[in-house]
């Protein structure tokens, strides 16, 4: 009898195809004023980093206030996530860059790596997102 009732217990409480999901709180600051909006490209993987709209887990636009913007993102799977962000002046969805393809508009990657040698890549600019928790990204733009 005892092992029926254990054998059901694990029967309904566990389950391999159960995702553990986390939150992801981002705070977008150093705007040089509230004109516009924050645009958010959020990558769970290394493919399409750190421009492909089709290759984004999420995009997400954000409102600025007090050159600030923030904002909660719960039920996110647990696992890596790396964010690129840009100031949208014009609020039409890109970036605006000059003649040799850098950018114009304020632009941040998650962690704030240097820019030394181009764009960084999705491991620099990674954090992990686990299960029950909250993980904090805080992004200046430049």
């Amino acid at each position: 009898m005892k092992l029926a009732i254990l054998s059901l217990f694990f029967l309904f409480n566990f389950n391999p195809c159960q995702k553990e999901y986390g939150t992801i709180e981002l705070v977008i600051s150093e705007t040089s004023n509230d004109e516009g909006v924050i645009q958010l490209l959020i990558f769970n993987q290394e493919k399409g980093w750190p421009e492909s709209l089709d290759d984004a887990w999420k995009i997400v636009t954000l409102q600025l206030k007090n050159g600030t913007a923030k904002q909660t993102i719960p039920n996110v799977p647990a696992g890596n996530y790396a964010i690129t962000v840009f100031h949208d002046h014009d609020e039409d969805g890109k970036i605006r860059k000059n003649k040799i393809g850098y950018p114009i508009d304020p632009f941040g990657f998650s962690n704030n790596p240097s820019l030394l040698f181009g764009v960084p890549s999705f491991e620099k600019c990674n954090q992990k997102v686990t299960a029950s928790k909250t993980t904090r990204f805080e992004i200046d733009l430049r």
